[in-house]
């Protein structure tokens, strides 16, 4: 065989061998791609209240959005963590795994000492991650309805800093479930979930569901479409749109939170839901803009204050009936 054809042959070799290697690295890069694209990591400030929300946000938004089946949630980055954040990641989490997703939580580095319990269990129980929460706060409460036994413990909790009988505690409770129930969760069948803790005489309440947010809920059903999410959720609280079930005797909700909140019943108040955060501040509503959070979050806080301003408030209404 002439030499020339040895040669060519031998190029022939190499350049096959060369394309093998060639196909193996990028499927390897392509692999390790889609991995990635897996891990879902939190940034440094991963707390829903904070001014910094909106990377935290847009994490949660992917654990559902993202098309991998297999989710992980990376805290390795975490610096600022509070059971604000365990709460709504829960709910995130939770919504991930109906749609199918598998959801685990690891680090890659220093984690915060809270979460060092809850990530240590095995993953068959990826599921109840809110029952191994640890520290002051009180154990989280999941459900899908509405029971005699929600502000039980709470009201408990209130006799022990001094205040009793605040019965419109029990009613902001069951009206902000109405509206999880009316607004967000509609015939989906989510949970809710709720916790509450209680630091140097204050009381704080926390509640999150995952349905479609009060301002989408609104304009599925025709309602504010051309207003902004801060335009019609301050409408919503002032009674002027109802209910977005168009149904007569609904739509209570959301003003009668706004009566505890302007009476000062209730403080610290913050309501977030789609792309609209409100805070209550010096007597109004102050709104921030983020990333849309498909769902809705609700916190305040009690104290001897505000139980005394309800009191006064209840004496005031007894001796205009009376008379």
């Amino acid at each position: 065989m002439p030499s020339w054809i040895q040669v060519e042959s031998m190029g022939d070799e190499y350049y096959v061998y060369i394309s093998i290697v060639a196909v193996i690295i990028s499927a390897a890069f392509v692999i390790r791609v889609i991995k990635r694209k897996g891990v879902i990591v939190l940034p440094r400030y991963s707390t829903i209240e904070h001014p910094k929300s909106a990377r935290f946000i847009q994490c949660l938004r992917r654990m559902v959005a993202n098309r991998q089946k297999h989710i992980k949630i990376d805290f390795g980055k975490v610096e600022t963590f509070n059971y604000e954040s365990y709460l709504v990641i829960f709910a995130q989490v939770e919504k991930a795994w109906d749609v199918g997703k598998n959801v685990r939580f690891f680090s890659s580095g220093k984690i915060p000492h809270a979460l060092s319990n809850i990530l240590s269990r095995p993953n068959y129980e990826v599921k109840i991650y809110h029952q191994h929460v640890v520290g002051p706060a009180s154990k989280f409460m999941q459900c899908s309805q509405i029971t005699p036994e929600l502000t039980r413990d709470i009201e408990k909790e209130l006799k022990r800093i001094g205040i009793r009988n605040y019965f419109d505690l029990n009613t902001l409770v069951t009206e902000i479930i109405g509206n999880a129930v009316e607004h967000g969760i509609g015939h989906s069948n989510i949970n809710w979930w709720m916790y509450h803790t209680i630091e140097k005489g204050t009381l704080k309440m926390v509640f999150v569901d995952m349905g479609k947010g009060i301002a989408s809920s609104y304009r599925s059903a025709g309602i504010g479409c051309s207003l902004s999410d801060a335009r019609l959720l301050k409408m919503a609280l002032n009674g002027e749109v109802g209910s977005s079930t168009k149904e007569p005797n609904r739509g209570r909700g959301l003003p009668q939170m706004d009566f505890m909140v302007r009476n000062n019943f209730v403080s610290n108040f913050i309501l977030i839901t789609n792309n609209v955060t409100l805070r209550y501040n010096n007597g109004k509503y102050i709104a921030g803009k983020h990333p849309n959070f498909v769902g809705t979050y609700y916190s305040w806080t009690v104290n001897k204050e505000n139980f005394t301003k309800w009191q006064k408030y209840s004496m005031s209404q007894k001796t205009t009936t009376k008379y």
